[in-house]
């Protein structure tokens, strides 16, 4: 009792809870903070624990008044009045334990105590309160569920939209498809080609590379040397003036000579400096030249796009001047015909004339013809649709009623487990009293037995 996980509420906020949010009615109204504390009456808390029971479980009343059929009972009738108690008892022992109520007894519905049923209601009011706001959470999972896979439908209508119209862009027409080889052959060649002369390129410029460093690094070397000779030097020059008195004529010409081999020394290093440099730039060119090429590529595809462009455009020109040269020998020809044709078509109109009499009649009954099959094809069509509606909804309630069937299923297999197993329970309640029924009535009978014996002796006596 000390290790709550929940407040203990006042008698008077549990009956406002329970007034507004579980019991209905006259319920509702009748109910009041005696019937909970300090003496809570058993009728009115089981009533209270069936209705929170009804709520949580979605229970209805006939459910806790229904007794097994299946079971060979002894005495029903005693079970008929015990029925909604074993219910109350069973289902709240499964409950309280979601409300972090661990100790019920069920002495609690039996003859229930003040403080147990306020510990009770209080962890079942903090458990619906956590409900409805995990119920509210829920709705909201639920609605952004909804509208996700919503826009998953649309996501994925738009992407197979998108897959025929790339299937259509990639597809190559037939007439086209020799062309189409044609060109991947030549752009493939190409590429070879191109790539061939790259590595070549890439190698010679890679052998440059490495030479320009290993030259680099002797420069550096030698360039380390001479400092590390300048400073030697330095370090000479001053112990030797400690150690040896010279002439100002001598020291001035060695200090001439020694700034001269120090000037020597310095444009020695510059000119390391500067080859220095150059090396880099020639290092960042050859760098930077991949990426040229890889534009220079792109450049050259474009050139071969271009170029078969222009090959095609020649080609229809070459093409269409053939033509040309043909037509007029055909116009030459046909101007010859031409006269000739002239007299036959004469004769022809006037067959043609008879012809198109009888084709506007064939024509005629062609229409006609037709415009009844359509009809009735239209009228095959809407009985084809109205058969189909027929069909799916005739699938969609059985998809339905097989849903309720399983749903039925499913409810009626947990109801009669929990029913035998209360049944299981109230059986060995009932062996129980049977046994000390039993028990009871061999001392009853054993102490008349003493009681007729010692009245036997006293009438003997007297």
């Amino acid at each position: 009792m000390d290790k709550l996980t929940f407040p203990i509420f006042p008698a008077a906020d549990l009956v406002n809870f329970f007034r507004q949010n579980i019991l209905t009615g006259t319920e509702a109204k009748n109910f009041n903070k005696n019937d909970i504390f300090p003496n809570p009456k058993p009728e009115m808390v089981q009533k209270l624990y069936m209705r929170i029971l009804q709520q949580v479980f979605n229970y209805g009343v006939e459910q806790f008044y229904m007794v097994p059929m299946d079971l060979d009972i002894q005495y029903p009738h005693l079970v008929e009045g015990f029925a909604p108690v074993a219910n109350i008892l069973k289902l709240m022992a499964r409950f309280l334990p979601m409300c972090r109520v661990y100790d019920f007894h069920p002495s609690d519905v039996l003859n229930p105590k003040g403080k147990r049923t306020l510990h009770s209601l209080s962890g079942i009011v903090n458990f619906l309160h956590f409900s409805a706001t995990r119920k509210e959470v829920y709705f909201e999972y639920c609605s952004s569920y909804k509208s996700a896979l919503e826009n998953v439908r649309q996501l994925q209508k738009a992407n197979q939209e998108a897959e025929i119209k790339i299937e259509k862009l990639t597809t190559v027409p037939p007439e086209q498809q020799a062309e189409f080889k044609a060109l991947s052959s030549e752009i493939h060649d190409l590429q070879q080609i191109i790539s061939q002369e790259y590595r070549a390129k890439d190698v010679a410029f890679q052998e440059k590379i490495a030479q320009r460093k290993t030259e680099f690094a002797e420069k550096n070397k030698r360039l380390n040397e001479q400092k590390l000779a300048i400073a030697t030097m330095k370090e000479e020059q001053e112990r030797m003036k400690s150690q040896i008195v010279e002439s100002p004529e001598q020291r001035k010409s060695k200090t001439e000579r020694m700034k001269e081999t120090v000037h020597r020394l310095k444009q020695a290093r510059q000119e390391t400096n500067d080859k220095c440099d150059y090396y880099r730039d020639r290092v960042a060119f050859a760098c930077m030249w991949q990426t040229d090429v890889q534009g220079y590529l792109k450049k050259l595809q474009g050139i071969d796009t271009n170029l078969e462009i222009h090959r095609k455009i020649r080609e229809e020109i070459r093409h269409s001047e053939e033509q040309v040269v043909n037509l007029n020998l055909e116009l030459k020809s046909l101007s010859n015909e031409d006269a000739q044709l002239k007299r036959i078509i004469l004769v022809k109109k006037e067959k043609l004339a008879k012809v198109d009499i009888k084709n506007k009649k064939k024509q005629e009954d062609f229409n006609q013809q037709k415009q009844e099959i359509l009809e009735v094809c239209s009228r095959i069509q809407e009985k084809r649709q109205v058969v189909h509606g027929r069909v799916a909804q005739v699938l969609q309630e059985i998809q339905q009623t097989i849903g309720k069937k399983e749903q039925l299923l499913e409810t009626t297999e947990a109801g009669k487990k929990k029913c035998q197993e209360v049944i299981t329970d109230f059986r060995a309640a009932l062996e129980k009293y049977h046994d000390s029924l039993q028990k009871a009535s061999e001392r009853s009978a054993d102490r008349r037995r003493e009681k007729i014996a010692e009245l036997n002796r006293r009438l003997s006596r007297r």
